[in-house]
């Protein structure tokens, strides 16, 4: 392997072990703050503080209108860095307007949100604080989505650790203080403190400073606004297709499978999602900066998809050989009946890996129609078509059914439209690598249905170990991995 080749993919594995690195301990700081929530203010006060988070997040993700991801795509696509502090103060301009517009609903609105998240108007100055924390919230997400463009990880992974370190060590002392009524007032404080933090590290770009009109504004944020809106629109749908499938399950089946099903889906998010977010975090950014150049675009897509095959197919393997002990630990003996349907979703999450790197390309070269008719109206339609039938056939089992074939149809779809769009698609290396990495999974996912549980288990296990031991292999193959490992641990020896 060249030397540029082994460069590119190390860069690529070094910005998801410091993402995937950053949300662990994100997470460890969740669970000491949670537990010291709940030891200092009970069941009672972690529900009052969920409440607000949950009125919190729709109300900033409406208000956001999508612009924190289009603004990646723009800001990391100019070069001219006069042009790009330009489109930066219009993206700053927008957000602080949208921020405002979120606060001031928020405010206005405290009282009746009080009576829709509590059944009672008492708790409107706690609904009030939170637009002070919406208002904040929204100009950090601002100021990371510009580290992302410029593609500053450490100093993005940095911003994102910096947040809730604040918040725990500022919040337990006013829960300890205040009790109830501090949960309100350290929500917005976290929020401010999030602010300060993406503002620091924004502070060490060297961002030139911008003067221009408000017409300049309007037009240059007009391409930004419009990618925001669909966007937002394609999320919007997508909620709309969770909440039918769900009634369709009530409807047709109990409320318990709606539960059942949640749950599964829940145990596979938690598993993958780190490393989708992680590898995400800089891959959007790379690829809207060299979209224009197609065999740049054609290696990066390459090499994305190879290391989230290489990192994502153990997880699954591992998800597919223990999902009955998961199950036991995370949830209870009442959720055996998803294991079938947790495992069909990990065989799918390979899917969702294989198209991952495809579906960014049409966001990087802002193809606004077609992101929007293949994300928001086929995937939809598609997803609940395919769940529905399933359920009404079979119930839980038959939807494991169903997402299996919709995961062949996804890798299908999105392999052959990219190559007709925009005729960028996977070589030869990827299928080399991606075929023997699908069969092993589908062999291991087989292995589960054997009627003997000690040779299903032995199986599993041999085929997990093995394809496990083939991506460590793989991923050395490509980044030197076992000399990169000695070389820190003889330098801290």
């Amino acid at each position: 392997m060249s030397d540029n080749s082994q460069s590119s993919f190390r860069h690529i594995m070094k910005g998801t072990a410091i993402f995937g690195g950053t949300q662990m301990m994100t997470i460890l700081i969740n669970i000491v703050k949670g537990k010291l929530v709940a030891c200092l203010l009970g069941a009672y006060g972690m529900g009052i503080s969920s409440h607000l988070m949950s009125t919190l997040m729709p109300i900033q993700q409406f208000f956001t209108f999508g612009l924190t991801t289009s603004a990646i795509k723009t800001i990391s696509s100019i070069e001219d860095e006069d042009r790009k502090a330009s489109y930066i103060k219009t993206f700053r301009t927008l957000m602080l307007l949208l921020a405002s517009m979120a606060a001031i609903s928020t405010f206005a609105l405290s009282y009746w949100l009080s009576i829709l998240t509590f059944q009672t108007s008492e708790h409107q100055d706690w609904l009030a604080l939170i637009a002070v924390a919406v208002f904040f919230f929204m100009l950090a997400s601002g100021e990371s989505t510009i580290l992302q463009g410029y593609r500053r990880l450490r100093y993005l992974a940095l911003s994102n650790t910096a947040a809730p370190l604040g918040g725990l060590f500022i919040a337990v002392p006013i829960y300890w203080i205040w009790k109830y009524e501090g949960i309100a007032p350290s929500i917005a404080i976290l929020g401010f403190i999030s602010w300060c933090s993406s503002r620091f590290f924004t502070k060490k770009l060297n961002i030139k400073p911008s003067r221009q009109s408000w017409s300049t504004t309007l037009k240059q944020g007009k391409g930004m606004l419009l990618l925001g809106a669909t966007i937002m629109t394609t999320t919007v749908i997508g909620s709309v297709a969770t909440y039918l499938t769900n009634t369709f399950i009530g409807y047709w089946g109990t409320e318990s499978d709606i539960g059942f099903y949640q749950a599964a889906n829940a145990i596979t998010l938690q598993c993958t999602a780190m490393v989708f977010a992680a590898m995400g975090t800089d891959y959007f950014p790379h690829l809207s900066s060299i979209i224009k150049n197609k065999r740049k675009s054609q290696t990066l897509v390459n090499q994305e998809g190879e290391i989230v095959l290489l990192i994502i197919v153990p997880i699954s393997l591992i998800l597919i050989t223990i999902a009955p002990l998961i199950i036991r630990l995370l949830l209870t003996s009442e959720f055996d009946t998803v294991i079938f349907l947790l495992r069909a979703m990990a065989v799918c999450v390979i899917a969702r890996a294989t198209c991952f790197p495809l579906d960014y390309i049409c966001i990087a070269k802002g193809d606004n129609a077609y992101f929007f008719f293949m994300e928001g109206l086929w995937t939809n339609i598609k997803t609940i078509a395919l769940l529905a039938g399933g359920y009404y056939l079979n119930g839980l089992d038959g939807m494991g059914i169903a997402l299996l074939i919709g995961a062949a149809i996804d890798i299908s779809v999105s392999m052959f439209f990219n190559r007709w769009r925009y005729d960028i698609g996977y070589s030869r290396s990827f299928f080399s690598l991606g075929i023997p990495l699908a069969f092993s999974s589908i062999l291991c996912f087989a292995s589960s249905f054997i009627s003997s549980d000690l040779i299903a288990y032995l199986s599993m296990v041999a085929i997990t170990i093995a394809t496990s031991t083939y991506c460590f292999f793989q991923i050395d193959k490509r980044i030197n991995l076992r000399n990169l490992l000695r070389q820190k641990f003889y330098a801290k020896s």
